[in-house]
C-alpha cells in the first residue's frame, strides 16, 4: 500500500517533511514541486489501487516534477 502511504504524506505532512520523506526513497522533490503537487494529491482516489493511476494525472505530475523523477516515483510505488 505504498501508494496510500505516499498520498497520506501529502495530505498530512508539511512541505519540508514531504521533501525529507521522498528523499528517503530516492525521489528528490523540491519544496516548490511539493507545493505544486499538493492540489493533485487531493484528486487521488482509492480506486486507483485497482484501476491504476489515470494517464492524465501522470501527465500532470510529469509536468511538475519531470520525466526522470516521475519514473523513480512510479518505480517506488510499483515495488510493493
Amino acid at each position: 500500500m505504498k501508494q496510500i502511504e505516499f498520498i497520506e504524506q501529502f495530505l498530512s505532512k508539511s512541505d519540508r517533511e514531504i521533501v525529507k520523506f521522498s528523499r528517503e526513497y530516492g525521489i528528490d522533490l523540491t519544496i516548490e514541486e511539493v507545493q505544486r503537487l499538493r492540489p493533485l494529491s487531493q484528486r487521488a482516489s482509492i480506486t486507483w489501487l485497482f484501476t491504476g493511476i489515470p494517464n492524465s494525472f501522470l501527465r500532470d505530475v510529469e509536468t511538475i516534477i519531470g520525466k526522470k523523477k516521475l519514473k523513480k516515483l512510479l518505480k517506488y510505488l510499483e515495488s510493493y
